[in-house]
């Protein structure tokens, strides 16, 4: 989930832009309608956009170039045949920069940019060229057809990434005599400073927009001031943000200006700014800055797609407003915390409330004490309403699979099927009961119900995984656990199951291949080190093998049986010394086990060290002396050596008569 202090930037641009009319297409009452519709930016939500830029075939802007001569042809061929009047001449060239406006925005939509930006920049050139004529012969100027030609290729060279020929572009709209709409146009620029960081230049050029926008503008005054606010939040002014959300909110209170006012109070700990702000954020209705009258009115009209989409809305600003809320107001008692949150959702949004209260339980179940009390609160809200009864039972079904009582947990969980039949969850649940209980079978029947209600339920098709891992059903298990790993990537314990299946059916290619991603996303894991280091050795790659059992080694220093594998390895490739460095360690591991002491004595005698041998074999006797077969080895390296074993034979003879 994204972070809820995120101020990112995003703009929201239409694909339809409109083309001006030629000169007498229309009356005046169309007069700029078209770019009443050209997708002009007033706010930011918080997700930056991606504007990938694609690359596009030379071929289309060809076709640009000889429609182009083709027009000019087609013109000059008319131009003999009769002379045109200065008007004829200038609804005929009208129609060829609407022509390529057209063309551009086409290719945009296409997704090539390139040749939209060739055909935006010819519209442009064929433009300037008309008004020249007008101007000339003293004719009237189409407003309509300079803001459409100058706003799409501002458009198109935004969406090439060219941000200051952009700025330049929407700079020269707003400059533009008697241009009602030079607000709107400070406001695209503005986004583009905004994109690029500079949030001075964005905050100066929403502030003209504000100055450029009437009284009858509320709403796009209040989404400007939001912008500001916006700049000043990441240039570090918080106060300055506050004050430009607190004039929006004034103006027309909507759910994101609400809630960034919200999150500046949060930044500087003004407790009582921020419930004064959840407050104002709980008494927004649906509409925005409709009437409750009014709202009623819309929802016998409006489709109901856009009546979830506001309802969506709230419930998304709502909510991460009362989970930042709630931890900050009383970190030390979360439960008077969750409680005002509750008592403040309750009055208008019950649902929401209630949503909060199972998280507050979820919040119980984390702390190390607060098992019982989330098992109380989730039984006082087991009689709430349908939807509630079923998100507790199935809380409280997992609660009693993790203590261990399977009767409960499965009892619960037919609770929660029986209020909703489609809950995933609850299925799982059952599923994990008949799963402890031995009956395979069935737990994997309800996993498959549960992954039909859910197609991407991650629990569901990881367990079924292993049930069928369970029922010998290798290559089912792979195809389930593959599967949940392009839901989840690189979680450990899917590639480990994987791993784990390949190497069980001696699959050592795939094996290698899925335990050096696991090694990759959890480098530190010695287990599975020695287990790849091992396939390796039994694959024939005795070098790679040595190398992870080494990283295994250092990861933990203290296993015994890759001590073991290490120093059995030295000794076969008859580098004594560097084996009787791991066998001290596993001495060091194991200090009241012998064979150590023999392995490093052996390791001497064998590269030649007679004396170092004679020498552990003296400590081991010191720790061991009623231990035979380190009398036997102390006569022999005495012998070897020279040297006299009386004492040592002694030693033995009375070990040997004591015994029998």
């Amino acid at each position: 989930m994204a972070s809820a202090y995120d101020f990112e930037f995003s703009r929201d641009v239409r694909d339809a832009l409109s083309v001006a009319p030629s000169r007498g297409s229309g009356g005046g009452d169309s007069v700029f309608s078209s770019i009443s519709r050209l997708g002009l930016r007033t706010s930011h939500s918080l997700t930056p956009p991606n504007r990938n830029r694609p690359f596009t075939s030379a071929g289309d802007a060809s076709v640009v170039s000889t429609s182009m001569s083709k027009l000019t042809l087609s013109t000059r061929a008319n131009q003999n045949e009769k002379k045109l009047s200065p008007a004829e001449v200038a609804k005929d060239a009208e129609r060829v920069v609407n022509q390529l406006v057209e063309q551009s925005i086409s290719f945009r939509k296409e997704g090539k940019l390139d040749d939209a930006l060739e055909s935006a920049k010819q519209a442009s050139k064929k433009e300037r060229s008309l008004l020249k004529h007008v101007r000339a012969n003293d004719l009237p100027e189409n407003l309509e057809l300079t803001n459409s030609t100058w706003f799409n290729l501002a458009v198109v060279l935004e969406a090439n990434d060219l941000p200051e020929e952009a700025v330049k572009a929407y700079t020269f709209l707003a400059k533009l005599r008697n241009n009602p709409f030079a607000g709107r146009v400070r406001v695209n620029a503005g986004n583009v400073y905004y994109g690029q960081q500079q949030y001075p230049a964005a905050i100066r050029e929403y502030n003209r927009a504000l100055d450029q926008t009437t009284r009858d503008d509320k709403a796009i005054a209040t989404k400007i001031r939001r912008n500001i606010g916006n700049a000043f939040f990441r240039l570090g002014k918080i106060r300055e943000a506050i004050k430009s959300f607190d004039r929006a909110m004034d103006s027309a209170p909507d759910f994101q200006t609400g809630f960034n006012l919200l999150v500046c109070h949060l930044a500087l700990g003004d407790l009582e700014g921020v419930k004064e702000d959840f407050h104002t954020l709980v008494d927004i209705p649906l509409g925005g800055d409709d009437s409750e009258e009014d709202i009623l009115l819309a929802d016998a009209n409006e489709p109901s797609s856009e009546q979830d989409a506001r309802s969506r809305e709230a419930n998304h600003f709502l909510l991460t407003a009362a989970r930042l809320v709630a931890p900050a107001l009383d970190p030390n008692d979360l439960a008077v915390a969750y409680d005002w949150v509750c008592h403040a959702l309750e009055q208008r949004h019950e649902h929401l409330a209630t949503q909060m209260r199972l998280e507050q339980a979820t919040q119980l179940l984390k702390n190390k004490n607060g098992g019982k009390a989330a098992v109380k609160k989730l039984k006082s809200l087991h009689k709430k309403d349908k939807a509630a009864k079923a998100a507790t039972a199935t809380n409280l079904s997992f609660v009693s699979f993790l203590e261990g009582d399977l009767a409960k947990a499965s009892e619960y969980a037919d609770v929660a099927l029986r209020s909703d039949r489609y809950n995933a969850n609850a299925l799982v649940n059952k599923g994990n009961c008949h799963f402890l209980n031995g009956e395979i079978d069935s737990a994997k029947d309800l996993y498959l119900e549960a992954i039909g209600v859910q197609s991407d339920c991650a629990r569901a098709i990881y367990n079924l995984g292993l049930a069928n891992a369970q029922l010998g059903l290798a290559e089912e298990s792979i195809h389930a656990f593959e599967k949940v790993h392009r839901i989840a990537p690189n979680n450990p314990q899917i590639l480990h199951q994987v791993s784990d299946i390949y190497e069980l059916q001696g699959r050592s290619e795939d094996a290698i291949k899925w335990f050096n991603v696991l090694t990759a996303r959890v480098p530190h894991d010695a287990a599975n080190l020695s287990r790849l280091g091992q396939i390796y050795a039994d694959s024939g790659e005795e070098s790679q093998g040595l190398h992870y059992q080494l990283e295994s080694f250092r990861q933990y220093p203290v296993d015994l049986d890759v001590i073991s594998h290490l120093g059995s390895w030295f000794v076969q490739q008859e580098m004594w010394e560097r084996s009787v460095y791991f066998f001290q360690q596993a001495a060091l591991v194991q200090p009241n086990e012998i064979k150590w002491g023999f392995m490093v004595a052996s390791a001497y005698k064998r590269c030649g060290d007679d004396d170092r041998a004679l020498s552990e074999y003296e400590k081991l006797h010191d720790r061991f002396p009623d231990d035979e077969k380190c009398l036997r080895q102390l006569v022999d390296a005495c012998k070897a050596l020279g040297r006299p074993s009386f004492r040592f034979e002694d030693r033995l003879d009375k070990l040997l008569t004591k015994v029998h």
